[in-house]
């Protein structure tokens, strides 16, 4: 009794020290940043500090979902007047109920797996990263470690939620995803409201398959306003594409600008013949994620839809519904670059295609091996910025320049680039009796796509 009286004294002692040094810590940070000028440092010197201030947050998010299950179970918020733990944790972080449930629910389900509360003392995985972590990996124990390994590599969280994404596909029965289907569409609404600060905002919620006959007209319109319009300030891909949205819904029928863009199903014949999808086998929408074999089945009898059967990383068929047949290349391209391949990444939306070991503008040649697919950022950086992007397929890197530029310069430099292609464009229409195009590889070789 002695020994055992001794010894819960002592964890009393380590504790209390615990909780000691942690507020020591808190304070400590506080004061720096009450004392923090932010004016007297350069660009680098704040980057490097936002880099340690998020190491600091994941260390914190690490301890806030390793000791909140405590106060769960033992019902210890009630104690400081709130009637719910999501309540109690919403008020002390500053975040809704609603984000506070689910940063608990992912907290408990850690709680409950060794390998996650390990991973939670490394101190390096954010909230975000915990809640498609511990959501998946109800899918299986092999799911939890797929997405920790992709923590490990540096994953961006579109990556990560990308792959949680299949992994649960992948496990879910035919059963289960109908029924998945049909809360999605009891749920569909399209809301609007007038913001406190001016403006309307809105947002909306449907099926993939839904989306996926608007989707990829939406994000054609949007590139090219992008592409055309060069750069300032605010003037992000995002802004276009709702101009790109309000502009297709005001206009008449029968005023489309071109041939309406195909939307591609890329799925592994496998799948295809057993009707579902197994462990990292595709089933996707091209720019708008995964999707289960059934619901892919739905698209078949669409216009301008195709088919990319996959066996292993060949392309075994191409199904076509148009007279338009997207070259092999671009096909294979699509294929095997499903994001942004710079590492970290993750973005699908909005895809470039460039030449990457001899530039377009040095005659490079347009076969896969010199091709991969960017987004519209990292494009930007890479051509003027100075940026590069080397090795291979599973193996590529982001190489820096010995002097980057600022987002600034390349800002700027993009927009020079689209005024001289417009005006060219203008030049070659005054000369040729032809309606100018919006700008393309040709036209403007800095904005490859």
């Amino acid at each position: 009794m002695a020994v055992a009286t001794l010894h819960t004294q002592r964890q009393a002692a380590l504790d209390a020290d615990f909780e000691t040094e942690l507020e020591r810590t808190v304070r400590t940070l506080q004061r720096m940043v009450r004392s923090a000028t932010p004016s007297s440092v350069s660009g680098d010197q704040a980057r490097s500090l936002v880099d340690l201030f998020a190491q600091a947050e994941r260390a914190a998010s690490s301890g806030v979902a390793l000791f909140a299950p405590v106060v769960v179970e033992s019902g210890s918020y009630s104690k400081a007047g709130h009637g719910s733990a999501p309540e109690w944790l919403g008020s002390i972080s500053g975040s809704s109920a609603g984000v506070a449930k689910r940063r608990l629910a992912a907290a408990e389900r850690a709680a409950s797996d060794p390998k996650l509360t390990e991973v939670l003392h490394d101190a390096r995985l954010s909230s975000d990263q915990l809640t498609v972590v511990a959501n998946a990996a109800v899918a299986g124990p092999e799911a939890g470690d797929t997405l920790l390994d992709l923590v490990e590599q540096g994953a961006s969280h579109q990556e990560l939620t990308d792959a949680a994404e299949r992994l649960r596909a992948a496990a879910r029965c035919r059963e289960s995803e109908l029924a998945r289907r049909a809360r999605v569409e009891a749920n569909r609404h399209f809301r609007v409201h007038q913001d406190s600060d001016g403006g309307v905002r809105g947002g909306f919620y449907c099926d993939e398959v839904a989306w996926a006959r608007v989707g990829p007209l939406v994000e054609k319109e949007a590139k090219e306003r992008w592409r055309a319009a060069g750069s300032k300030p605010g003037d992000s891909l995002d802004a276009h594409r709702l101009d790109a949205f309000l502009d297709l819904l005001t206009r008449s029928p029968g005023s489309g600008k071109g041939a309406r863009p195909h939307t591609l199903v890329i799925i592994d014949a496998e799948a295809l013949r057993r009707g579902t999808t197994q462990g990292d086998e595709l089933c996707e929408i091209e720019g708008i994620g995964p999707v289960s074999v059934g619901a892919a089945t739905e698209l078949i009898s669409e216009g301008g839809l195709q088919y990319l059967v996959r066996e292993g990383f060949d392309i075994r068929t191409v199904t076509k519904s148009t007279r338009v047949v997207t070259s092999c290349i671009d096909m294979a391209l699509i294929v095997r670059d499903r994001t942004c391949v710079v590492p970290g990444c993750g973005k699908r939306l909005g895809l470039d295609r460039d030449h990457v070991k001899i530039d377009y503008s040095a005659d490079g040649p347009t076969e896969l091996a010199n091709l991969v697919r960017l987004c519209p950022e990292h494009h930007a950086l890479k051509t003027y910025g100075g940026w590069r992007i080397e090795g291979g397929p599973g193996t590529w890197k982001w190489i820096a320049p010995a002097h980057p530029k600022s987002a600034g310069f390349i800002a700027r430099a993009r927009k020079l680039a689209a005024a001289k292609a417009k005006t060219k464009a203008a030049v070659n229409a005054k000369v040729t009796g032809k309606v100018p195009t919006a700008p393309n590889e040709k036209q403007n070789p800095p904005q490859r796509t």
